[in-house]
């Protein structure tokens, strides 16, 4: 869409609370980059070990599963703060940029009430696999671990939805 808001990669927003969530979300999203980047190593290093020494990573699918959606789950903060996600707009190039504009205020405020929710129901599962002391199956790592970064991950992407909602209703631009 031509007339979306997006948020200016290198100034960013210009209001405290925009300044703060983008700087948050950028904070995430390195740490999703450095999780993949110490994933990739991992399989290298496992795939290296299997194939020469017939050594592999024990453990290594458990590990990359549980680091892959972490590092989705921290990634999606900061892609919406820049309007980042797809979007199909087959159905709504032809309509006035105000109708357009008011569809992705409803998609934003979708995605903050998913993202709040899926927040707290995480945060249930969470306590529930502690509490039974769930465990991976080779690594016997305790399953709940996994759980505590996306927690704020997702929290933080129900507040940067409700931040681009804001930004839009407003139009206060960034």
């Amino acid at each position: 869409m031509a007339d979306a808001v997006y948020v200016d990669s290198e100034a960013g927003p210009r209001d405290p609370i925009g300044r703060v969530l983008n700087k948050t979300c950028r904070l995430f999203a390195v740490g999703a980059g450095i999780m993949l980047i110490l994933m990739a190593l991992m399989s290298l290093a496992s795939i290296v070990g299997r194939s020469l020494f017939d050594q592999p990573i024990l453990g290594d699918y458990e590990l990359v599963q549980t680091m892959s959606a972490i590092a989705v789950a921290m990634s999606l903060p900061f892609c919406q703060m820049i309007r980042g996600h797809i979007i199909v707009d087959f159905f709504t190039t032809g309509l006035p940029a105000r109708v357009n504009r008011r569809l992705d205020i409803l998609a934003s405020l979708v995605l903050a009430v998913a993202g709040f929710v899926f927040s707290w129901r995480i945060s249930v599962g969470m306590i529930g696999l502690h509490g039974s002391g769930d465990a991976s199956m080779l690594l016997n790592l305790p399953t709940w671990w996994g759980y505590v970064p996306m927690v704020p991950s997702f929290f933080l992407l129900g507040c940067a939805a409700l931040y681009t909602a804001w930004v839009d209703i407003t139009g206060a631009r960034p």
